[in-house]
């Protein structure tokens, strides 16, 4: 069984009980909307013709973003290199002459290191990454990390839309070279589509200014043509696109000619409606640098915890059923010219004095990474 994320509309309203410091402060905050999933169940999703096994599935047409992303990469060359945790390139490389870094190559050269010291781990690193380019190069980080960047080069991405795409793979077992070269009918409800093509989808990107060299290449590798040979002992896999359709229906089907039998699947809904109330106990951090403790820091802060636990520019929210659960605060900071790392463990209950009405301050204390000098050679 197959789920989709159809959409998720969600409205928060927040609302402050403000009191004076070291009292406990509370946030009420209401969600209201709606949450649907698409369960796709397959009845036949797998049949025989002409000596040739096919098999089609349904896909969320963002699962596609990384994969097509990745292969962005090809350059036709027989030694290439993608880098996704290396900024050596950034920086000058060693020379009698030293210079200093700015904090921002500082900051990035301090999380290199820590991957590569099993300090944090990917998604940590990545979280990191994305928090430093936004801080100082928010221009930048918005061309990285936005959506436009990671469906630059999906295809399948028109007009803030995505169209509706299946998987389908071929696979011939015999000795001989089998061809397929029959129309593709998409049947839901009354309405009956056909795969767009190749330069039907390209002719559609122009129109929307999307189209760019990774698409194209994108949609020669992928894209199913009119006419395909399949080789002998050889399994492969071609997607087709059709524009959005509505999923009210309950069934979906695929035919083409010269088969009688249908791939179809049942549609299933999850429907989720949000009208809820929390309440967070909101606890304010204060940081030490060895033994200092400036007002303002430079601190990146990412949360190893449950839901309903968030950090926001240093302040923590926690949800009162949430008092008692153990998280982490994963910090990198640069304070005096020199980089800190740390994995502060605590619970929010520690922090709240309930029968008095009170809170206490975080305090954090990180570590500093010795290995690391702001100074280097080039």
């Amino acid at each position: 069984m197959k789920k989709y994320l159809l959409t998720i509309l969600t409205t928060v309203v927040i609302v402050l009980n403000c009191s004076a410091q070291r009292k406990i402060k509370k946030i009420e905050v209401e969600e209201v909307g709606f949450n649907i999933k698409l369960n796709l169940i397959p009845k036949t999703n797998e049949l025989n013709y002409n000596n040739l096994k096919i098999k089609i599935t349904p896909l969320s047409t963002s699962s596609l973003n990384e994969k097509f992303l990745t292969e962005s990469n090809f350059n036709g060359k027989f030694e290439y290199s993608h880098y996704k945790h290396s900024r050596n390139s950034f920086f000058l490389k060693k020379s009698k002459k030293k210079r200093e870094k700015s904090d921002f190559e500082f900051l990035l050269d301090g999380v290199d290191w820590l991957v590569e010291n099993n300090k944090i781990n990917n998604q940590e690193y990545n979280e990191l990454v994305k928090q430093i380019i936004f801080s100082y190069d928010s221009e930048r980080g918005k061309e990285i990390y936005s959506t436009q960047k990671i469906i630059s080069c999906n295809p399948y991405y028109i007009g803030d839309k995505y169209l509706n795409i299946f998987e389908i793979e071929f696979s011939n077992q015999t000795k001989t070279y089998q061809k397929f070269d029959k129309k593709l009918l998409i049947e839901t409800g009354n309405l009956l589509l056909y795969p767009l093509s190749k330069d039907e989808i390209i002719e559609k990107l122009i129109q929307n200014k999307l189209l760019n060299q990774d698409k194209i290449q994108t949609l020669y590798r992928y894209n199913l043509s009119n006419e395909i040979i399949i080789p002998p002992n050889s399994t492969f896999i071609k997607y087709f696109a059709i524009v959005p359709i509505n999923y009210d229906n309950n069934e979906l089907k695929v035919s083409f000619e010269g088969l009688n039998s249908k791939f179809k699947w049942t549609i299933d809904k999850d429907y989720e409606s949000i009208d809820k109330k929390y309440t967070f106990f909101e606890l304010s951090t204060k940081w030490y640098y060895g033994d200092y403790t400036p007002d303002v820091g430079n601190n990146f802060c990412i949360l190893n915890a449950p839901a309903n636990i968030y950090i926001s520019n240093g302040v923590i929210f926690i949800e009162d059923k949430n008092l008692n659960d153990e998280f982490e605060i994963i910090s990198l900071s640069i304070y005096n010219d020199r980089l800190y790392f740390g994995r502060t463990k605590l619970k929010g209950i520690d922090y709240i004095e309930l029968e008095k009405g009170r809170r206490k301050e975080i305090l954090i204390k990180p570590t500093k990474i010795d290995e690391l000098k702001k100074k280097v050679k080039q």
